[in-house]
């Protein structure tokens, strides 16, 4: 079988078209040298193979392969299709980009010499499911990146499983939904001098992202229904006690302007998600 070429992304992978409107990523060595759009290649020649199943997932990888390594992008969108069909784990969307940025970020401080375990804490109880991906996703990134990971970091990768889990709605948040919470944590953000810089940028959209689908989550009744254990919460509260206030505050203005209601798992979330921005943001700073 022939495959039609429609991007070269290095001498490695490429983009195809695979049928009427079809398309994936096509991984192999040597597979793309000396190859243009529109040339054919065999399909056999393919090591692995990356469907792009929607038009949200090409999105996101276009987006992606703007600032991420193709090696590590074709990694994290293989490993949440993993937890999809291996373990028929549903998640939103918006973990492709998420996860992917997650695993830029750490495999960076690995490289650098910079990396240092989260101090989240043990969550494989609680989740047995998403700790068993988050160990076999750890596996995929140390076997395809060619690093070595340590095993404090599958509870991190978990968590995005957990923060992520549900079905997605055929919708996109509206542009006001979208203005509307961006004002509200702009508001907050004014108060407490965090800015989005080139620092921790990164971490600032991951955390606008998920805004965004948290607040759709609500609207369709898809909220995570599954409690944290207590200690958890109380464990956050206490080494992350700025990133608390300020998730505490995001939380009740989103609620109070938008007329919702969030759980506790959801505000958990927001701390993981803001204490890695304000870090990054107080180490510009220093």
């Amino acid at each position: 079988m022939r495959l039609v070429i429609r991007s070269v992304y290095n001498n490695n992978s490429v983009l195809v078209e695979i049928g009427e409107k079809k398309q994936a990523i096509i991984s192999g060595k040597g597979i793309g040298f000396r190859k243009r759009p529109g040339d054919t290649i065999s399909a056999t020649s393919a090591n692995n193979i990356l469907y792009l199943e929607d038009d949200r997932i090409k999105k996101h990888f276009a987006t992606l392969l703007k600032d991420v390594p193709i090696d590590i992008v074709v990694t994290a969108f293989k490993a949440i299709d993993m937890a999809k069909h291996t373990y028929h784990y549903s998640v939103l969307n918006y973990i492709y980009v998420t996860l992917t940025d997650h695993i830029f970020q750490m495999y960076k401080h690995l490289m650098n010499g910079k990396y240092q375990p989260s101090m989240v804490p043990d969550i494989h109880e609680r989740y047995p499911t998403e700790y068993a991906i988050g160990k076999a996703v750890l596996r995929m990134i140390n076997q395809n990146l060619n690093v070595h990971f340590p095993d404090a970091e599958i509870k991190n990768i978990a968590l995005h499983f957990i923060n992520a889990k549900g079905v997605d709605p055929e919708q996109v948040p509206t542009d006001n939904l979208s203005s509307s919470v961006n004002r509200i944590v702009k508001q907050v953000f004014e108060a407490y001098d965090i800015k989005r810089n080139l620092t921790n940028q990164n971490y600032f959209d991951r955390l606008m992202i998920h805004l965004q689908y948290l607040v759709e989550r609500v609207q369709t009744k898809s909220l995570d229904d599954h409690t944290l254990n207590r200690n958890i919460e109380q464990d956050f509260r206490r080494l992350y006690p700025k990133s608390y206030e300020i998730s505490g505050k995001i939380c009740d203005q989103l609620e109070s302007s938008l007329r919702i209601s969030l759980n506790e798992n959801e505000r958990v979330y927001f701390i993981i998600h803001i204490q890695r921005l304000i870090q990054e943001n107080e180490n510009t700073n220093a």
